[in-house]
């Protein structure tokens, strides 16, 4: 198998011309849209994050969504797509078409040949953290994190069960690892299902030729061994052997099946040919230009297609932070359309290094609600306080509406208001007053009139854009009122 590098080398797309990498301060300047007559929205500020609302039909995907994806293009950035609907991959293959960018395109599906193993990954990439047991298993938690979210299941215990599902895992990537020398899914969900359940059955000669469990603790004694790994096998060996049959059936129970579970959608079908077979895709491929697109939509594939992209995604991000950027200069983008399908809760963490990670993270979704029913509301609002720039579409969601309009900020509204009255002999007489109030800067109501394009519209999509920290030139205020084309 092609080491990472081997791989990046084969797949090393050049900038445009027109976009060669600058230096790095210059870069940050790099205007990608202009937005109005007065202001742009620059590689600096894409770096900051990016959160897109509207209703269904507002245009949000067509309108300022389209514009900034083919900005990001044009500027050379390379990109990883995740998709919520069937129709996104024909959406990107024409964005990568009419910005010349279809050599960088790269579709990862059931039709097409890529595979990512990512345990194999994991154990072999380059870099200091590269196999340790820990970081292994937490590829597994945030996966499971999701899952439970879908099921509606957590609280309660969730802490012990969590800290004891990664000591399961932990305990069971270093008995394989040091075993056999490399990882493979289905090695670790067979240890799972042979472990003992019982100290009597430790003894059991029975149990003994028909255990995988036991077969890698003997060919693990056997092997060769770092001082660190000896240490490392010795404490797993004693987890298998003494404490993990030592549990009470009903916490065994559950730990071992919320793992077989999620194991078990790995190990068959299509998520196994793409998951757990060979290599030849990895992340860091979008640092040299690639455009990736997960094509396990969520609205085909279900929880399948959520879970495998949330850790995708997840691994991406990782490879993201760690690379060199003095190395590989090259601006990189996050892309998610109904968001909310695969948040978690470690988005805001890594939104938070983005910028000096060179990432532009943009989240599309129909309303606020949507993330606080599947992150949950503290996440919800960590998340998007590290998305710096926000754009709002027509939405008739109130809560949307009123988070927007308090994002906005209050001042000071002097509201008019005139009467009309007749007097005698026929006259008639105006009276008009008007008084100071402190009031929303864009009424939540704004919101609900705003253009969703199509003919009826000119093809033209409005949205009002908000930036933390920033007043936009042409409005003098930190929202700006702007139309996005569709065509």
């Amino acid at each position: 198998m092609k080491t990472i590098s081997e791989w990046l080398a084969s797949f090393r797309q050049p900038m445009p011309q027109q976009t060669a990498v600058p230096p790095p301060d210059a870069a940050l300047a790099m205007p990608l849209l202009r937005l109005g007559k007065k202001d742009n929205w620059s590689i600096r500020d894409s770096y900051e994050g990016t959160a897109i609302f509207g209703a269904t039909g507002a245009g949000k995907s067509t309108g300022s969504g389209q514009a900034i994806a083919k900005s990001f293009l044009r500027a050379g950035f390379g990109g990883l797509v995740l998709c919520a609907k069937s129709d996104e991959v024909k959406l990107w293959q024409r964005y990568c078409r009419e910005t010349n960018r279809s050599n960088s395109l790269i579709i990862f599906g059931p039709e097409q040949p890529h595979r990512f193993n990512f345990l194999n990954y994991e154990l072999s990439r380059p870099g200091a953290g590269a196999g340790h047991t820990q970081n292994l298993a937490q590829l597994f938690t945030i996966v499971m994190q999701v899952a439970e979210r879908q099921r509606g299941q957590g609280g309660g215990n969730q802490d012990f069960w969590e800290r004891t599902q990664k000591q399961l895992l932990r305990n069971c990537l270093d008995l394989v690892v040091i075993a056999r020398g490399r990882l493979m899914l289905q090695e670790l969900y067979d240890v799972l299902v042979t472990a003992p359940s019982t100290l009597e059955e430790v003894d059991s000669e029975a149990w003994q030729k028909s255990s995988i469990c036991w077969q890698c603790i003997r060919e693990g004694e056997a092997k060769p061994k770092s001082a660190r790994q000896a240490h490392d096998f010795a404490h797993a060996t004693k987890y298998w052997t003494r404490e993990f049959p030592a549990l009470s059936s009903r916490t065994r129970s559950i730990i071992v099946t919320s793992l077989t579970s999620l194991m078990d959608i790995f190990l068959r079908g299509t998520l196994r040919e793409l998951f757990c077979t060979t290599t030849n895709i990895v992340p860091e491929m979008t640092h040299e230009g690639a455009v990736i697109v997960l094509d396990l939509p969520v609205k085909e594939f279900a929880e399948v297609g959520q879970l495998s992209q949330t850790l995708f995604k997840y691994i991406w991000q990782r490879a993201s932070e760690r690379r060199d950027v003095s190395r590989h200069p090259r601006p990189a983008f996050l892309w998610c359309d109904e968001a909310q399908f695969f948040a978690t809760a470690t988005d805001a963490q890594f939104q938070s290094t983005a910028r000096s990670a060179r990432i532009a993270t943009v989240y599309l979704s129909q309303n606020v609600g949507a993330f606080y029913g599947h992150l949950g509301q503290p996440e919800t609002h960590s998340l998007m306080g590290n998305l710096s720039t926000k754009i709002f579409h027509a939405n008739g969601d109130p809560m949307t509406n009123n988070w927007a309009a308090d994002l906005f900020s209050k001042s000071w509204q002097s509201r008019g208001s005139t009467s009309v009255g007749t007097a005698r002999e026929n006259t008639v007489s105006k009276n008009y007053s008007s008084s100071d109030s402190l009031d929303f800067e864009v009424l939540p109501g704004a919101f609900t009139s705003l253009s969703k394009g199509g003919p009826e519209c000119g093809f033209c999509v409005e949205g009002i854009i908000f930036q933390g920290g920033r007043v936009w030139h042409e409005s003098s205020k930190n929202h700006l009122k702007v139309g996005f084309a569709q065509r």
